[in-house]
């Protein structure tokens, strides 16, 4: 290899290293299944060309089977669907109509660890004529830390006992609550009713694992004293 060869991967190398990408989410880590859509400053005339790598020196290929490319890997801007746990850098080569090009690359981890729970399995109250309630719900990226802002809101389908069909809920950052409306509630008879997490994903798509065993909460409805007029004597 002749020295001007070798002079152009190393400043290929430190452009790489150097220049980044502009993501619409500036998290590192990422969730299975999410897509998250990955862009540059467009200069009208130039070309562009993504690739994913698991080294972004060595330009080693990532497995196809790893992530699906959402439109088209030619333009300024892409959609990245990721498939499969690991790290990855998302690169993109720009080449003006000279034919010099440049490389800018973000690192990112696709991880598989955050799930979706509730917070308290059990709740009660006495029956009156309204037909909601809302409890807490516990999402973590890990053990030890919660699902950031940034991944909200969070899409959850459950169900309640004689659904057959999933029900859809909006989960926010702020209050975390999943509000359930009608449950059926009787004065006269005690009722429980459990409400089952099925699945959930965050704001780009990606999946939450339900935490099997914290994902039922039953819900506990007491009828209310018969009601007898007052006897005077």
């Amino acid at each position: 290899m002749n020295r001007k060869a070798l002079y152009k991967i190393l400043i290929t190398i430190l452009l790489v290293m150097v220049v980044p990408i502009y993501g619409m989410t500036q998290d590192r880590y990422v969730l299975i299944e999410s897509v998250h859509n990955y862009k540059v400053t467009e200069t009208v005339g130039n070309n562009y060309a993504w690739i994913v790598v698991t080294n972004p020196n060595l330009q080693t290929a990532a497995p196809a089977s790893a992530y699906e490319i959402v439109g088209d890997a030619d333009q300024p801007e892409v959609n990245f669907k990721w498939k499969e746990a690991g790290e990855y850098y998302v690169m993109v080569q720009e080449t003006n109509p000279n034919g010099c090009s440049i490389w800018r690359a973000i690192h990112i981890e696709v991880v598989t660890t955050p799930t979706i729970e509730f917070k308290e399995l059990t709740s009660s109250d006495c029956a009156d004529e309204n037909n909601e309630f809302a409890t807490e719900l516990v999402a973590m990226f890990d053990s030890g830390t919660q699902l950031p802002e940034s991944q909200y809101p969070i899409t959850l389908k459950y169900r309640i006992t004689g659904d057959t069909d999933d029900r859809t809920a909006t989960i926010n950052f702020a209050d975390k609550m999943l509000n359930v409306l009608g449950i059926i509630e009787d004065e006269n008879i005690d009722k429980s009713y459990d409400i089952i997490i099925k699945s959930a994903v965050n704001k780009y798509g990606g999946t939450l694992n339900v935490v099997t065993g914290n994902d039922n909460h039953t819900r506990s409805l007491y009828a209310l004293p018969q009601m007898t007029p007052i006897s005077i004597k």
